[in-house]
């Protein structure tokens, strides 16, 4: 099963290497993992997707508490999220296939970002389900060059009014 971490941690340097020294010295797999300012200068957040079940999951969350520049840790439900990722593709480009591409392209409401003689670069946003949805679909036109974000995701609740201690 898929699970979705968002820690908040204080901005210096090396947070990073020891996060995922905790994950990966235990011998898990990181799915995904994104970092970036958060509303405070001082903080970053980082959302970290793992495919495991739920007692590796108890034991990464266990480990990060442990850190003392993990100031907040959260699992986040996969019913109360928002969620959103962002998809560059570039994929051929041939005369008899330009209108069935702009068509696919329109139904998942991405763009088209680029264009030159032989490709097409799209962007496409939305949840990670649309975006896997979308990459099959465009797939036997010839993907080049592919690059996802992995998820950016918020819980549907204030998190500021949530500590560390209130979490599993």
């Amino acid at each position: 099963m898929r699970y979705i971490l968002s820690l908040i941690v204080e901005n210096k340097h090396g947070v990073l290497a020891k996060v995922a020294q905790v994950v990966t010295g235990r011998g898990y797999n990181i799915s995904t993992l994104t970092v970036g300012p958060s509303e405070r200068a001082d903080t970053s957040r980082m959302i970290i997707t793992f495919d495991s079940d739920e007692k590796i999951i108890e034991q990464i969350i266990k480990q990060m508490n442990k850190l003392v520049d993990v100031i907040k840790i959260f699992l986040i439900d996969d019913n109360e999220k928002v969620e959103r990722e962002l998809l560059l593709v570039r994929i051929s480009r041939k005369k008899d296939n330009e209108e069935s591409i702009e068509r696919i392209v329109k139904i998942f409401r991405g763009k088209i970002v680029d264009v030159t003689m032989k490709s097409f670069v799209i962007e496409i946003t939305g949840a990670s389900r649309k975006i896997d949805s979308f990459v099959e679909n465009i797939k036997s036109y010839g993907i080049q060059d592919l690059m996802r974000t992995g998820p950016l995701a918020l819980p549907r609740f204030d998190m500021r009014t949530n500590t560390k201690e209130q979490i599993k």
